[in-house]
């Protein structure tokens, strides 16, 4: 399929932000997409992509293995297309090198795969755990989200109006509960700085990576927010936690990350893909861990230090 990934992906961010409207921020009730086949979750900038429409369950699966398992996509449905990324061996780079006489060749390149929602396909029952809304444990899971984190920041609570992370110090300030709407909008909050709190040098070092000549310090400062922002959108979906857009959050950064998408039309995907490594580590999963979290609803807590 010909398609300039990047830039459909990030059109459609952009829509949705000049429209006055934060797409990454929503009620995730029914959890974190997954593929129906390996029930594995979706990652990075395909949680924002599938989080873009309209369909009640967290499962997808595409047209093949629809009639694989019986059932069949419903006449006039659209697909949605998801990135996929397809390692060069060192072969195919070498014979793309004396083809193209390029030496700084990527590693990878990515692909768009079409994928259909179950609500868009006949003849296939969901998975018990795919029940919209089904959120009455989600804020003994964001409790306990914390708690597996490794090597975790210094978490202070104060009369402020605005949470906070000081890489300085290493330290989380937020409002006193009682100060928040919701237990949601507390947990929405510290997700967003704990993501923050995960570039520290001693966690995953992502202050240490400049930025591009062209970027001035507010362009810096959007993108580091855009991280926090997918990292905090990917705990929330993980949780079942709500986390509504505010109006002061769209007044400071709607306009600073429109401007920065469209400088560079590859920005979601490696905010996206920084936001997950943050998610990863505030969810205790290491880097060569590929399966779930250690938290599971109800299943033991097992903390996996990065």
């Amino acid at each position: 399929m010909t398609m300039n990934i990047y830039q459909t992906v990030t059109d459609r961010i952009l829509q949705r932000l000049n429209a006055g409207v934060i797409p990454w921020r929503k009620t995730w009730a029914t959890g974190l997409p997954k593929s129906l086949t390996t029930r594995k979750e979706y990652r990075g900038i395909n949680i924002l992509v599938l989080g873009l429409t309209p369909y009640t369950s967290r499962y997808w699966v595409t047209y093949r293995q629809a009639a694989m398992l019986g059932g069949h996509v419903r006449k006039g449905e659209k697909a949605t297309f998801v990135v996929y990324w397809k390692w060069r061996t060192p072969e195919e780079l070498k014979r793309i090198g004396d083809r193209t006489g390029k030496t700084n060749l990527a590693p990878c390149y990515p692909f768009a795969s079409a994928v259909f929602n179950l609500d868009q396909v006949e003849g296939i029952a969901r998975p018990e755990d795919d029940v919209p809304n089904q959120n009455h444990n989600r804020l003994d899971i964001a409790e306990r989200l914390f708690d597996v984190m490794p090597d975790k920041p210094q978490i202070v609570h104060a009369v402020t109006k605005e949470p906070a992370y000081s890489a300085r110090l290493d330290r989380v300030t937020l409002p006193h509960l009682s100060q928040f709407e919701s237990a949601d909008e507390y947990y929405n909050a510290l997700y967003h700085e704990l993501a923050h709190a995960s570039g520290h040098p001693r966690r995953l070092n992502r202050f240490a990576v400049a930025p591009t000549p062209e970027a001035d310090r507010f362009e810096a400062y959007s993108i580091e927010e855009l991280v926090a922002e997918f990292g905090a959108a990917f705990l929330c979906a993980f949780a079942g936690i709500s986390n509504p857009a505010s109006e002061d959050l769209q007044a400071s950064y709607i306009a600073g990350w429109s401007q920065a998408l469209r400088k560079d039309n590859r920005l979601i995907v490696r905010a996206a893909s920084a936001a997950q490594r943050a998610a990863d580590y505030v969810r205790g999963k290491t880097v060569q861990e590929q399966g779930e979290s250690p938290i599971q609803g109800h299943e033991p807590i097992e903390v996996h230090h990065a």
